[in-house]
């Protein structure tokens, strides 16, 4: 079994529009989705044929509504519940561009937040795989994923990490590992105050070696977009190089990549194949209008014109 965790989940509501008229009267059909980044990476899974439990903090009438929405994905879960109401999320999809209001999301007690450990404590044990996913909501401390990855840790229990400013510093600067941690090129520029590009991997590469927050995990991966990525594991780099394809939604695409990740770590598949996995499910999403979906019928074709090298 596959976890997925996610604290700080949405209602996604999609809003597709020819133009967008400001000051004015806008008519939609909205398309509703149980979001988040680890609900896109549970979708992906359950697509991908993985048995897959959700789990996290939902609460109020919209964390009722993301269960209906979550079953109506096939999608088992089990999340602990809040006072607080869960978050709504608007994309407004317009003239080739995407607009994107995000509710911060309710405040999560010290009570809740410790129900929800002692349910991710038990369901851990019963976990192949956790992957932890987005931002914390508010009311909980930047050090808890820590708590997490070492509760995951303890059980003997691959954890995939895709997370991004003060949690993902706190993680790496704690004495446990995760397998996986996989920022884009922005996050990770942000974290060693650089200014890489994608054609200066060697050298962005180097410089995560050099730095004694990466030592000792097993997967770090940098995502960068159209360029494809990179990551190094047991001391070696891996540069993949992805095909261009007609890219229709890309929101939920580094979310897919982590549930190809996922697949294919708890898998016990080779370097080359968990890049080539990761890196197609990113793509196929992409491909697809629907967040956290992929064109699966064009499987074979992504995955074959992915190449991975050694530098």
């Amino acid at each position: 079994m596959i976890l997925t965790v996610t604290m700080n989940p949405a209602i996604d509501t999609a809003y597709q529009l020819d133009k967008l008229v400001i000051d004015d009267v806008n008519r939609v059909s909205p398309k509703k989705t149980a979001g988040g980044k680890g609900l896109n990476v549970s979708r992906v899974l359950t697509q991908l044929g993985d048995d897959v439990v959700a789990t996290g903090l939902l609460g109020g009438h919209m964390g009722a509504f993301m269960g209906e929405l979550m079953d109506a994905d096939g999608i088992k879960h089990d999340f602990t519940p809040i006072s607080g109401e869960t978050r709504i999320c608007l994309n407004i999809l317009h003239e080739g561009n995407q607009t994107e209001l995000l509710e911060s999301g309710p405040e999560v007690s010290a009570d809740e937040l410790a129900a929800f450990t002692a349910k991710f404590e038990e369901l851990v044990k019963q976990a192949d795989c956790v992957t932890i996913s987005g931002s914390l909501p508010k009311g909980v401390p930047a050090e808890y994923y820590v708590e997490l990855l070492a509760l995951a840790t303890d059980a003997g229990v691959p954890l995939l990490l895709d997370t991004s400013g003060a949690a993902l510093n706190a993680a790496l600067e704690s004495s446990y590992e995760p397998t996986l941690v996989k920022p884009n090129l922005t996050e990770i520029n942000a974290l060693l105050g650089t200014s890489y590009t994608p054609d200066q991997v060697a050298d962005l590469a180097a410089a995560l070696q050099a730095d004694e927050r990466f030592q000792g995990i097993p997967w770090v991966v940098v995502s960068m977009g159209s360029a494809g990525s990179f990551g190094f594991h047991d001391g070696k780099v891996y540069r993949a190089v992805v095909p261009p394809i007609p890219a229709v939604n890309a929101t939920g695409s580094g979310d897919s990549t982590i549930a190809g990740f996922a697949h294919a770590i708890a898998a016990g598949a080779d370097p080359v194949t968990v890049l080539k996995t990761g890196n197609t499910c990113g793509k196929l999403n992409a491909m697809d209008p629907q967040t956290g979906h992929l064109v699966i019928e064009k499987w074979d074709e992504v995955y074959n014109a992915i190449e991975v090298t050694e530098l």
